[in-house]
């Protein structure tokens, strides 16, 4: 804990009123980066200030992706020195520690997460300090509450809200009416979207570390005539130039506007990238125009697909019934769409999610009623500690709940079951004002 000064004007005299704040460490290591970050939480009703962050990711472009026994070798090598410079950088010792120490617990590969788990354990002890083990998509649904570069004037999401949570490990739609009410409206049921958006950009011949992003900037060097006449090619059917076949999921005859389970899929994205090389360019690699246009139509249904499901969503859970006849209202008071992790980063999706989402029609809401957009900071939507320390600090906080030290990583864990897993510890008055009272 760290004493401050504020001047208070009271009387006619100047009054010195110690404050209190604290500092929180946390640790993120669920897949290839490792990550360490320090937080100051200097205020109960304002979002922690980002003291420093430090990052490092497993080279894995020559790898084919990403292994669990090269990312455990990794972190293991990894995260300690990375830790160590971190500390010695800002000064964090058994004499000057953080007040509480956040770690991510899972979803996540197990190997990965157990470098920085036990770690994390290690300083709990030697520093006499709180740990809680985090939810790592519940770290990129809130980072979403942090003031934002882009958009500095908006305000945090309130609940109820809807996240569109993508990354490589994860596509989920989710409404959440708490800290830890969320309900999964729609999931994956094959691959997640990012790790379609690597493997298709693979196929096509890119390389990179991040090839989600490496096929961003691919599709953003072509020419905006080149786009254009992309975009205007039909791949619906064969009869199109270059003979490439491509639909949305679920958008064959006798699938329904609104089915009962709404799910993403997206591995046909793949699939239709191989079986057109196998059948129709005899497993060669395609010619540069075929190339550049597969990449585009890929990006944009990708997206496209995504766009479709989230707003069956919408006509299903709205308020609006000449929207959608059977809408349940479920989705009633929502006013926040909030989108994270690392494919929300591209900024065709953020592009196509403002303009194209049923929000406002689904709710039943005027063209002058206010909806907001939470798209974090670009550097927050990859995989990163700051997530990690701003949702710790919420549970720690807001539930007055802390990991004991039996705590162990969680392969799978999803979002409805938060607290539903064991090792959370209630934390009493004593500890809590130790740490964070203001």
């Amino acid at each position: 804990m760290i004493l401050r000064t504020s001047i208070r004007r009271s009387g006619g005299h100047l009054q010195t009123i110690p404050t209190r704040n604290y500092k929180v460490l946390a640790i993120e290591s669920s897949c290839d980066d490792s990550c360490v970050a320090l937080l100051d939480k200097f205020s109960p009703h304002e979002p922690p200030k980002i003291i420093d962050q430090f990052k490092r990711t497993l080279n894995s472009a020559d790898l084919g992706g990403i292994l669990p026994t090269a990312a455990y070798d990794f972190h293991l090598s990894t995260t300690g020195s990375l830790l160590s410079e971190f500390c010695k950088k800002h000064n964090l010792n058994a004499k000057n520690p953080p007040s509480l120490i956040c770690v991510t617990r899972g979803p996540g590969m197990t190997g990965s997460l157990s470098s920085s788990t036990q770690l994390a354990k290690g300083l709990a002890i030697a520093w006499d300090v709180p740990v809680v083990g985090v939810h790592h998509m519940l770290g990129h649904l809130l980072v979403s509450h942090l003031p934002k570069k882009e958009q500095p004037d908006l305000a945090p999401p309130k609940f109820p809200f809807v996240s569109l949570l993508c990354s490589g490990g994860h596509t989920l739609l989710i409404h959440s009416k708490s800290l830890v009410e969320h309900e999964i409206i729609i999931d994956v049921n094959d691959i997640a979207v990012g790790d379609s958006l690597d493997k298709c950009a693979r196929e096509l011949g890119l390389y990179g570390n991040m090839l989600g992003k490496e096929l961003e900037a691919y599709i953003e060097s072509f020419p905006l005539e080149l786009k254009q006449e992309f975009k205007d090619t039909d791949v619906e059917s064969r009869s199109n130039p270059y003979s490439f076949k491509l639909k949305l999921p679920f958008k064959g005859p006798g699938t329904g506007r609104v089915p009962k389970v709404i799910q993403f899929s997206f591995a046909q994205f793949l699939s239709a990238i191989q079986s057109h090389r196998k059948f129709y360019c005899d497993g060669k690699p395609f010619d540069e125009k075929t190339n550049q246009m597969i990449a585009f139509k890929t990006q944009e249904l990708v997206f496209d697909h995504m766009i479709d499901r989230i707003n069956a969503a919408f006509a299903k859970h709205g308020v609006n019934r000449s929207f959608y006849r059977n809408a349940d209202g479920k989705f009633e008071g929502v006013r926040d769409f909030i989108c994270s992790g690392g494919v929300a980063a591209n900024k065709r999706l953020r592009q196509k999610l403002n303009t194209d989402l049923h929000f406002k029609q689904s709710l039943g809401l005027n063209n002058d009623d206010e909806i907001n957009f939470h798209f974090p900071d670009l550097d927050l939507c990859t995989d990163n500690a700051i997530m990690i320390g701003v949702a710790g600090i919420e549970i720690f906080e807001k539930l007055r709940l802390k990991s004991n030290l039996s705590f162990i990583p969680i392969r799978k864990w999803p979002m409805n079951q938060i607290l539903d897993v064991n090792s959370w510890d209630k934390v009493d008055d004593e500890e809590y004002n130790k740490v964070c009272k203001y």
